[in-house]
């Protein structure tokens, strides 16, 4: 009888785990391709910005064929978890980003916030 019931639970556990990653990786999917041409147009235009010029600093490096990933927060903010009156928490924390990787390996790295509309551009992803 033990038997069939750890076997019960294993295979609702499954369930449940096959359930909730198919649904992460569908909305990921999701967010992604609703918002890739938006944040690669800010993406360009935030690195033309910081570059001070039109040359081809960074700007050719986010593409239609560039890697994308949905997260929550921005991965580049340095704010602790615990600090939630700090105003950059939220941004660290709870807004779904869309991270772009450049073509090149050591790149540069650009974080659209979903939320805001804004960017963020560093320099090499870690």
């Amino acid at each position: 009888m033990r038997t069939i019931l750890l076997g019960l639970l294993l295979l609702a556990g499954t369930k449940i785990w096959f359930q909730e990653h198919a649904y992460r990786t569908a909305m990921a999917d999701a967010v992604v391709e609703a918002y890739r041409q938006r944040a690669i147009e800010v993406c360009r235009r935030g690195a033309m910005k910081r570059a001070g010029s039109i040359r081809d600093d960074g700007t050719s490096a986010w593409g239609p064929a560039s890697p994308a990933e949905a997260v929550i927060g921005d991965p580049d903010v340095n704010v602790a978890i615990w600090d939630t009156q700090n105003p950059l928490w939220r941004q660290r924390f709870r807004d779904p980003h869309l991270i772009l990787t450049g073509s090149s390996a050591g790149g540069p790295r650009c974080a659209y916030d979903v939320r805001d509309g804004g960017a963020t551009i560093t320099a090499a992803a870690p």
